[in-house]
């Protein structure tokens, strides 16, 4: 019976990825603009080999230096935000001070800081920080420009904040009452009870910041001065018309996101386990 359900939803779920390759197909038959559908295997068959008539690295290379700005922003994001987020939800004050801002800054499309972060950080990175003009040298270091990475970190952070403060605000007082009459501490009240109770809207927070922050990182690494990554790798493919190359990075955005999204989904799924079964 498992069996026969799986293979029904195997089926379900592979009707709309043929259609898109049928509608594919009949649309690179005689175009010079979309590729046909063997041109793009080709290359994701390929994925450790430099596009001949492109200044860019490799599918890998690119896929792997926009996985690292990603990790870099969303864990910045993670590590700021979850703290700001309980402070927010167990303190009037800092709810007063701080939800106005923070709800306002959400609505703001990241890509709309990307020339913000330009004119702060400008083409610096760790490489040019640490080892001044001899950072070209170290080249995947280079490629975390503090601008790309302060983006992510600015779509990332606001949803995880809220729903950390959101978590942290409905943590039920009973439950805060019963550990303290038992002689917990503050640190003790936090790590055993509020950030236990919090952690699921924690978790849906860190799920839909890490969907904006791999969203962002194509929008962001199209900006002056950016040489790698599979955003920059589109944009160059797309003023070479290249366009498998194009189109084969938008695939392995899609699949990184999905695994992406799919981690973080189980993530979630093992903290809430326990809220069901609550009362």
């Amino acid at each position: 019976m498992k069996a026969k359900r799986l293979l029904l939803r195997l089926l379900l779920g592979a009707i709309v990825p043929v259609a898109i390759l049928v509608v594919w197909h009949v649309a690179s038959v005689g175009s010079v603009v979309v590729p046909s559908v063997g041109a793009v295997l080709e290359v994701l068959a390929h994925p450790l080999r430099d596009p001949p008539a492109l200044d860019s690295t490799s599918l890998a290379s690119g896929a792997l230096i926009s996985v690292l700005r990603v990790v870099c922003g969303f864990g910045l994001a993670a590590v700021t935000a979850i703290p700001i987020g309980l402070l927010v939800g167990r303190s009037r004050a800092a709810m007063d001070m701080l939800s106005p801002t923070m709800a306002a800054a959400m609505v703001i499309s990241p890509i709309a800081w990307i020339p913000v972060a330009i004119i702060a950080f400008g083409l610096s990175s760790p490489a040019t920080a640490l080892y001044g003009d001899e950072h070209w040298r170290f080249g995947l270091l280079d490629q975390l420009r503090f601008a790309i990475v302060a983006v992510i970190w600015l779509g990332a952070f606001f949803p995880i904040a809220l729903n950390a403060a959101g978590g942290a605000k409905r943590v039920r007082e009973a439950h805060i009452e019963a550990a303290r009459v038992f002689g917990a501490t503050g640190g003790q009240l936090l790590m055993k009870v509020i950030l236990p109770s919090a952690a699921p809207a924690i978790m849906t927070g860190l799920r839909v910041g890490g969907g904006i922050a791999w969203r962002v990182i194509i929008a962001a690494e199209i900006f002056p001065g950016t040489r790698g990554g599979l955003g920059y790798m589109i944009a160059t493919a797309h003023e070479q018309a290249s366009y498998e190359y194009a189109f084969a990075s938008i695939i392995v955005i899609g699949a990184i996101g999905l695994v992406l999204d799919g981690l973080l989904r189980l993530a979630e799924h093992r903290v809430g386990r326990w809220q069901p079964k609550e009362r």
